[in-house]
């Protein structure tokens, strides 16, 4: 995409997309900044503790659990503006009391409670998108947004190590995020308050609605699919961000710098990430997108966890951030165009659960089996079991339905807002075999999709 299209692109995206897109920039920028800050102080209060870098895990992760699904439901029955500009005001004083105490507790309870503002806060950005962008330029806003990410996966923990070395602690990068909360406070305060129309149902209480959410994830087989796609990739991503050193250190024989350096370079991945899932997403549809991304994570994994060369595992970690990143736009779209408007807020929430819980799982099983199991091993066992898996339900009418999916959808039922049902699809749902055929021959003709369509061919894994 040229760049002016790409400026043309940008400004019909909206001044209310183009805030949010901002406020969330700020926002997240700030907590990498802050989060890995926090763990070279931790380390320093404690000694080098490792057990602490655990403990700071669950304080991120924990919250996030159980905040993520009342996030949810109040995304879809409040105010959304008014739930994320009162959740980055709250986090203004959490974050500048980091800066107060020297109390490691303290210090994994202040960043506790920041993380489930977070997560109340993230359900309402997620689920207000498809309000302020038109339906034909939704999946460009999220390659947008997944872009910045990716961007932030790399400058953010650089910077706070910055700081905290400039200030000799973390008062530096706590006032850098306080600014950066309240400045995202005034930006989400200029969006525009649109009414919101009263639910359909009265309220049974929070623990229903959540259930209710999971109910209709499970009842969409396609959301279903999903669904199962994003708890096998949590097990298996939550065996290797705890096993990424040691794995450099024994197979790779490299030293912790290195370690930061392969970290850079699945970010320097990621950047190339968004433009090649929007034009896959274009392509190929988003659900073979979706399809064709799981699958080569699967494989990608197996293979680096094979590779003993630092520069092999540097390029498998290249094209595992293409891939990463790849995906996010399209999935984020897809739940944006075919989830149920009523329940999309939960939607959001539960599929975070789906990676949060069992990444917490997987990091047990390195704690009990870590010290007993060879490194590479467990990454090995981890990638064929991922893929097994994923390529097994293939024939599932969850995958069907995905690769139906296409995302080019009439404005017309996006404005209805209850979800496209399969019966609207352009095409009857093709066998696993058709699909990847089709996604081959897309590859031929277009050399963004290469990677996508040879990954398909040997390692197929769905999402």
């Amino acid at each position: 995409m040229k760049s002016s299209n790409i400026r043309n692109s940008i400004r019909e995206l909206g001044v209310p997309y183009r805030l949010l897109f901002v406020s969330g920039v700020l926002s997240d920028i700030g907590g990498f900044s802050t989060v890995t800050a926090l763990q070279v102080h931790v380390s320093k209060l404690t000694g080098g503790n490792a057990s602490y870098m655990g403990l700071i895990s669950v304080a991120t992760l924990l919250p996030m659990i159980i905040a993520a699904p009342i996030g949810g439901v109040w995304a879809e029955r409040g105010n959304r503006r008014t739930i994320m500009v009162l959740n980055d005001l709250i986090r203004i004083p959490l974050v500048l009391l980091l800066a107060t105490t020297q109390s490691v507790w303290l210090l994994l309870l202040l960043h506790a409670c920041m993380c489930a503002c977070t997560a109340l806060f993230m359900p309402s950005r997620q689920s207000l998108i498809p309000e302020l962008v038109p339906s034909e330029h939704l999946l460009f806003a999220n390659s947008l947004s997944g872009g910045v990410i990716s961007l932030v996966h790399m400058l953010g923990p650089p910077l706070g190590v910055l700081l905290y070395r400039l200030g000799g602690g973390l008062l530096g990068v706590a006032l850098m995020e306080a600014v950066s909360y309240l400045v995202s406070a005034l930006l989400l305060l200029n969006l525009p308050n649109r009414p919101r129309p009263a639910p359909s149902q009265q309220s049974q209480g929070m623990l229903h609605e959540v259930a209710n959410g999971f109910r209709y994830v499970l009842s969409a087989p396609d959301l279903r699919q999903i669904f199962i796609i994003l708890v096998t990739a949590g097990v298996a991503m939550g065996l290797v961000m705890p096993l990424l050193l040691p794995f450099v250190h024994e197979v790779l024989h490299g030293s912790d710098q290195q370690y930061a350096s392969l970290i850079f370079w699945f970010g320097l991945g990621g950047i190339v990430g968004p433009f090649v899932g929007h034009a896959l997403g274009q392509k190929l549809g988003l659900g073979k997108t979706l399809l064709g991304c799981a699958l080569t994570e699967a494989a990608i994994l197996t293979l680096w966890s094979r590779a003993d060369e630092m520069w092999l595992s540097i390029a498998l970690l290249v094209l595992w951030g293409v891939e990463v990143f790849s995906l996010i736009p399209c999935y984020t779209s897809y739940l944006h165009i075919y989830a149920k408007k009523e329940f999309m807020g939960r939607t959001f929430a539960l599929f975070d659960q789906a990676v949060y819980i069992p990444q917490i799982l997987s990091a047990f099983v390195v704690v009990a089996l870590g010290s007993k199991l060879p490194t590479q091993g467990i990454l090995t066992t981890a990638g064929i079991c991922y893929f097994t898996i994923i390529f097994a339900s293939l024939w599932t009418l969850g995958a069907r339905t995905l690769m139906a999916h296409s995302g080019h959808v009439p404005a017309q039922l996006l404005a209805e807002g209850a979800g496209v049902p399969a019966a609207a699809s352009e095409t009857a749902a093709p066998s696993p075999a058709e699909a990847l055929t089709e996604a081959s021959a897309a590859s031929a003709s277009d050399p963004s999709a290469a990677h996508l369509s040879a990954a398909s061919q040997s390692t197929a894994r769905p999402s």
